[in-house]
Formats: C-alpha cells, structure tokens, sequence
C-alpha cells in the first residue's frame, strides 16, 4: 500500500480525516441556502472540507472559486468565470450562456489542460468591472433556478485588501437576493474575515453563519491513524498514535506530515517519533529563521514571552524583566502586532499557533 497520509494540497480519501460534525454542518446550510463563514488558520483542511462536502451533497450543483492570488477585481473576475464554468460541461453550451449572459466584456474560450473540461477567461477592461461582476452574479441566479447552487471563494479575505467598502457593497447586492444558493466565504485570516463580517460598518454584516474549524480530537486521530495502518496489514499501538498528536498538538498538517514520515519507518518507538520531528524541525530551519529575522525586536521578545510562559501570566514584572521588555503596554503592542501576522492565537491564553516553530524557538534559546 502506498503512504496514505497527505499534508500538501488538497486532502481526499483515504488521507482526510474526520471532520464530520463540520461537515454535517455544512450540508445543512447548503441545503438550506444559507452562506457560511468558514475560517481557520492556514493549512487545517478548509477547502479539503469544502470540496469532500461538495462530493457528498446531492441534487446540488457546486462552484469552487479560488481567490488566493488575487489582487484586485480584474483578478475577482478571471477566478469567478474559471469557476462558474464548471457548470457546463460542453463548450458549445458555456460559450452560450456566458455570451448571453456577460455583455460588458469580451471573453476568451478554452478547454483547461488538467480537467478537460471548457473553461472561460475575461479581456478585462476597468471601467465596466462592476457591470460585469453584477452579470456573473446574475448568471449564477439563473443557473440556481434549474437547480439549487453551493458557490464557495476560497481565501475570501483577499477581497479586502482590493476592493475597498464599494467593492464589498457591490459584492452583498449582488448575493443577497439569491434564496436558491448557498455561498460559503472561507479563508486564514481570521481577524480579517472577522472583522468584514461582525463590524455593522462592513457589507458584510450578518450575511453569514459562521462555522470556525478548529483542531481535530486525538480519538478521531487515533482511529483513523490505525484503521489506515490496519488496511495495510500493519499495526501501531495507541500510545504512539496519541504522541505524535501530542507532539503537534492537534494540528491537521503537522499530523498528517508526521505520519507521512513516519510511514517507512520499520521500527517504531518513542524514540523514533523524536528523531522524526527533530528532522521536520531541521527542515524548517530556513523558513523559521526568515520568519524570525522578519520581525521587531518588541515582536521577538513577545514571542519569547509567550514561548516561556506558555501564555500564562504574561505581565508579570519577573517575566517582563526576563524578557527585556519595561512596560507592559509594550507588550500588548507587540502581541497585537505578532497576532496580525498569524503566528499568534488568544482563547483564554496566548498560544503560538505553529507548535513546531514554538518548538524550535524554545531551543533557539537554551
């Protein structure tokens, strides 16, 4: 049997794991046309979820649109046509509809290498982007009266960062009428999609149920781990299996990269799960160090903060003194500046998101 276990692009049997109240969830609004805000850091399996979901719904046509990259709405549109297309699947067909459909500027027509399958891309000119945005959105509720739509942008954050409060608005006109189509936003930022759909200011207030995808529960790790090595004739103890995700502390990729490593491994140990993590450690070393030179010393220090305190009692004088910081407004300051850059999390506690990073900044400083 080929390694089952897969921590890079998009994760579908036999390597996905779990996630079935989410996905319960998920279908219930999609069947119901209800929008879902999907959000989670980076690499927990967010469009994994949608597209496995996607698989599974029935008598629902589905459109995975892919916002990561996107810079402004020329690039809104582009990714919109590419995912709409996919409800036809004959090139005579889409180049009728979308011709029908999208007057405000022209379009090329062509059949995408990997899939096969037609696809469509804009000549984008500036002045009618909105025009052909509000006709995109129109074919879509056309298409939703045949058949009911789940129309998912994945990395919805970048929309913020391009578009402004008009484009926004122009987005939520566009949506908010459709009663036959589920449109799920799903995206990393967490604080920034927060923001765009809880500030009463921003179009998209309210516009959305939120589903946040947190970590996945060692039990569901521990069966699927083991059913995975049962169906290769294999076994492996639960204590192991409950280590390693004790070691990445639940987190979706570091586990699957773990057991990715682990899978050749003909002995296994305790002592073979460290040995594995110090080399994903030692491979990350580059990346760790370019994140750390990126930020200001007061960021460092917080980080180190945090690190040492596991969170807890942060503005205690003996643990701002071992950490040079004078002030505790100095520290608030640079947590909020660490958090912005999605290294940092607060539940109850400031915790570093990446356990693997923590890991190697607490023996950065031994």
């Amino acid at each position: 049997m080929h390694n089952p276990f897969r921590f890079s692009g998009i994760v579908s049997e036999p390597a996905f794991c779990d996630r079935v109240r989410e996905r319960r969830e998920m279908k219930q609004y999609i069947e119901n046309a209800q929008n879902v805000l999907l959000y989670s850091h980076r690499r927990y399996g967010k469009s994994s979820l949608i597209l496995k979901v996607f698989r599974e719904v029935r008598n629902i046509s589905t459109v995975y649109i892919d916002l990561y990259g996107t810079t402004h709405a020329g690039d809104f549109i582009a990714a919109f046509l590419k995912g709409i297309s996919s409800l036809e699947s004959q090139m005579s067909r889409l180049v009728k509809v979308l011709r029908e459909g999208i007057r405000s500027v022209g379009l090329n027509f062509s059949v995408d290498p990997v899939t096969g399958m037609p696809t469509a891309s804009p000549v984008i000119s500036r002045p009618v982007q909105q025009k052909t945005i509000e006709e995109l959105f129109a074919i879509v509720e056309k298409f939703s009266r045949r058949k009911k739509l789940a129309v998912a942008f994945d990395e919805f954050q970048e929309v913020a960062a391009y578009g402004g409060d008009a484009f926004e608005k122009t987005l939520r006109k566009a949506i908010q009428n459709h009663d036959r189509v589920a449109y799920i936003f799903a995206g990393s930022q967490m604080q920034l999609l927060t923001e765009m759909f809880n500030d009463r200011k921003r179009a998209f207030y309210m516009l959305a149920a939120h589903l946040p995808l947190g970590k996945i529960d060692t039990a569901a790790y521990v069966r699927w781990v083991r059913r995975l090595y049962r169906r290769a004739g294999r076994s492996i103890e639960r204590p192991l299996v409950e280590e390693v995700v004790a070691m990445c502390e639940n987190h979706p990729m570091y586990v699957q990269e773990f057991f990715f490593n682990l899978w050749n491994e003909t002995t296994l140990s305790f002592e073979q799960l460290d040995r594995v993590q110090e080399r994903m450690i030692e491979k990350r070393v580059p990346e760790y160090a370019y994140l750390w030179d990126s930020l200001t010393l007061n960021q460092k220090r917080a980080l180190k903060l945090v690190a040492l305190t596991d969170g807890k009692n942060l503005f205690a004088a003996d643990n701002l003194d071992r950490t040079g910081f004078r002030t505790a407004s100095q520290v608030t300051a640079a947590l909020a500046g660490v958090k912005k850059a999605g290294i940092l999390d607060k539940n109850k506690t400031w915790k570093i998101h990446d356990p693997f990073f923590k890991k190697w900044l607490m023996a950065a400083q031994r």
